[in-house]
């Protein structure tokens, strides 16, 4: 329970996410950045036909594909290792996400536009926010890691809009700040 409150934004980013890609039934998705693959299973239980997640981690996408097959999803969901940036992508899909992805991202407009060539319905992208305590500790961790992160407000999110009919911008205020974006093509 303390670990739910402490990560609320964690939850809401999720609730989020697929509040605004439904109706998914029959949909195709893209998970960049898929990590262990909670998202791209859980289209898959509410109705996708096809998600595939790239990210660049062995261990991870092994624990996707595990976790796939344990909730009987495993035939809808394909993993690819890999930098989303660089991938001969020629598929569209109905929706692509990427959460947790543009912290790390030093090209965002770029990162934006090629989503934006791979989707054909909606992008869905989580970006963090400026936050005067949890921004200076976050970028200490980080900076130990070797890993520089990046912080947003909320023009330079609105100012990836390019290429879309149609954008939202949600702020996240619960443990932190933060945004999700929402790009309709």
């Amino acid at each position: 329970m303390l670990f739910r409150s402490l990560r609320k934004a964690i939850y809401e980013r999720f609730a989020i996410t697929f509040e605004q890609a439904e109706p998914l039934a029959g949909k195709t998705v893209l998970d960049i950045g898929c990590g262990s693959g909670r998202y791209a299973v859980e289209f898959a239980k509410r109705g996708a036909k096809r998600i595939v997640g790239v990210d660049y981690a062995k261990g991870m996408l092994a624990l996707a594909r595990d976790y796939a097959r344990a909730e009987g999803v495993e035939d809808r969901c394909e993993f690819l290792e890999g930098d989303f940036t660089t991938a001969v992508m020629d598929e569209t899909f109905d929706v692509v996400i990427a959460i947790g992805v543009f912290d790390y991202q030093d090209r965002p407009r770029e990162f934006m536009r090629r989503m934006a060539d791979r989707c054909r319905g909606k992008v869905i992208a989580s970006f963090p926010g400026r936050s005067l305590v949890r921004m200076p500790l976050r970028k200490l961790r980080y900076w130990m890691s070797d890993c520089p992160v990046l912080f947003y407000r909320e023009e330079e999110v609105r100012a990836l809009s390019d290429g879309f009919s149609k954008v939202e911008i949600i702020p996240i205020h619960s443990s932190g700040t933060g945004y999700m974006f929402i790009g309709t093509k």
